[in-house]
């Protein structure tokens, strides 16, 4: 069965909600190829991340933002994250904290150069959304490192969860936690690079 065909659309009450098959359809017509961000262009998109397409690579939106683990090495520094499934504790990792941990098994990483920091932040889904609708980027960023000042290289996620990120290459962002089943996390994300 294939990964789209195994997904189940979940209905969300009290706001509108994109279903997961519909992202990932959405995410098949995507450029497999990198296609790294361009600086100051502001990037708004849903994915979603299987045990298959662990990887979050922040790239420009005609590229594929959910990526396998043999793809890492032709990421190089557009590759940034790491989804972790698991029942009790799903969470997003640095892709260093993830290799550290071993959990990308024999991954090639010697084009990855940079890393990302994550923070829970206090945002409600509509405040989020509100922010990323805006697509000011400056704000964006400002809002990121407000957030960031205690950060970590691994969070924990659960739907509903606002998180801010940024890398030490420039890129900040946010991402909402949608969904979250066992076998896939969607989210919807803006990131810029500055």
């Amino acid at each position: 069965m294939s990964e789209v065909q195994s997904l189940v659309p979940q209905a969300k009450a009290g706001r509108s909600h994109v279903s997961s098959l519909s992202v990932i359809k959405q995410q098949m017509a995507l450029s497999q190829s990198v296609i790294p961000a361009v600086i100051g262009e502001y990037y708004s998109y849903a994915s979603v991340f299987t045990y298959e397409r662990p990887l979050y690579a922040l790239m420009k939106c005609k590229s594929n933002k959910s990526r396998m683990i043999r793809e890492a090495s032709d990421l190089g520094s557009e590759l940034n994250a790491f989804f972790q499934f698991d029942e009790d504790l799903p969470r997003i990792l640095s892709v260093n904290e993830a290799s550290a941990l071993g959990l990308l098994e024999d991954a090639d990483l010697s084009g990855h150069s940079n890393d990302i920091w994550f923070a829970p932040t206090d945002l409600s889904v509509e405040q989020f959304m509100n922010l990323r609708d805006s697509r000011i980027p400056a704000e964006l960023a400002r809002a990121c490192q407000n957030f960031l000042i205690d950060r970590e290289t691994a969070t924990e996620l659960f739907e509903g969860l606002v998180v801010a990120f940024m890398t030490d290459n420039g890129k900040y962002g946010m991402f909402a936690v949608e969904e979250i089943t066992s076998f896939s996390i969607m989210i919807e994300a803006c990131h810029v690079l500055l």
